[in-house]
């Protein structure tokens, strides 16, 4: 399907008309209230929402020009606007600006939500080829828009109104992430957001084909209104790694994240490997996010610098032990630190499967 023919559909789609309550950031299975809630507006194009992502993948090819819109995700170009020349937030590889969406209600009126985008610095580097690294972020935004789960962050489209810099247009999560969400609740039910980030990446490994997070951490796990945890920003430390320039230079992603990465990504990368982000990399950065989120404390806490990280790596030495004096979650924490304790082998085979992880931590949250 071409491009252009895409925008038309998605412009005269019904999924444009849908009304605005159904794209709040409260699930039926999050909240108590006796209301039923109207339904996730549907995608452009008609596709089982738990399908095969294969067979999706198979059916239909990505666009070949960069700057144009992804084949079968909504370009939103000309419906937003950004709300301040600055961004609000700064991620490990990306600017975050606060925007407006004017999005068509019931009665065929426009009507203004608030979103985000994400623009990846990467893009406006001078040593990384422009048009590659286009098509190769629209792969991946080509997969997450058809990702379909309560603890995964919504991608509603894409938008080139930034100067034709590709942005990712996301719900925007009012609590911030999970780090900040925190230290401003500290009373918060931390096993509850631990338990729904290992839904959310179990979700990811079990997809088919899989996705590995490969950037998982406090900061990249968002709050939403019903006080619940979704992931967002997997896949793009892939991209980033993939875009690195010819001087072989560490990335920012793995400068930022050092404290959460495995082993083995840390040590290949300063062999000047070429990463291979994983599914047992991804179980051990969820242990470091739940330490981090249990205890409030960033993984390897009592080392000052990304060096001194690397040195303990080399040494065998975890990210972090039982502690009850910073422990915020009430009950026996033997079981969970037990779970860590697993999840943080140095052989990456020996670690569980996150479906193995998300079954423990239901029969210890009670």
């Amino acid at each position: 399907m071409g491009t252009g023919g895409t925008f038309l559909q998605v412009l005269s789609s019904d999924s444009l008309s849908a009304p605005l309550s159904s794209i709040t950031d409260e699930p039926d299975e999050y909240t108590s209230s006796p209301h039923t809630k109207p339904p996730t507006p549907p995608a452009p194009l008609i596709i089982p929402k738990r399908g095969p992502l294969a067979a999706i993948v198979r059916s239909e090819s990505f666009p070949d020009s960069p700057g144009s819109p992804i084949s079968g995700v909504i370009d939103l170009t000309h419906q937003i606007k950004t709300l301040s020349t600055y961004a609000f937030a700064h991620g490990g590889f990306a600017d975050i600006h606060l925007a407006e969406w004017k999005r068509r209600s019931e009665d065929g009126e426009f009507q203004s939500i608030q979103v985000v985008i994400k623009l990846l610095r990467i893009l406006t580097r001078q040593d990384v080829d422009g048009v590659r690294a286009r098509k190769r972020l629209n792969r991946e935004v080509y997969v997450w828009h058809r990702l379909d789960h309560l603890n995964v962050a919504r991608m509603f489209g894409t938008s080139y109104h930034m100067g034709a810099r590709p942005a990712i247009v996301l719900e925007w999560y009012q609590n911030g992430n999970a780090s900040e969400y925190l230290k401003k609740n500290p009373n918060a039910d931390r096993k509850m957001l631990i338990h729904d980030t290992a839904r959310g990446l179990n979700y990811l490994h079990t997809l088919n084909p899989p996705i590995v997070h490969g950037d998982l951490k406090g900061n990249n796990v968002l709050i939403t209104r019903a006080c619940r945890a979704v992931l967002t920003d997997f896949g793009l430390s892939q991209v980033i790694e993939d875009l690195k320039g010819p001087s072989g230079n560490t990335t920012t992603m793995v400068q930022g994240s050092i404290r959460w990465q495995a082993p083995e990504i840390v040590l290949d990368d300063e062999n000047n490997q070429k990463l291979q982000l994983t599914f047992p990399s991804d179980v051990w950065s969820f242990a470091c996010t739940a330490y981090e989120l249990l205890t409030g404390n960033l993984p390897y806490h009592n080392r000052l610098r990304d060096f001194s990280v690397i040195q303990d790596h080399i040494h065998g030495v975890k990210p972090g032990a039982p502690d009850t004096n910073i422990i915020y979650a009430p009950g026996p924490q033997d079981k969970i630190w037990e779970l860590l304790d697993r999840c943080w082998s140095y052989q990456p085979y020996m670690r569980p499967l996150m479906k193995d992880v998300e079954a423990e931590m239901e029969n210890m949250r009670y």
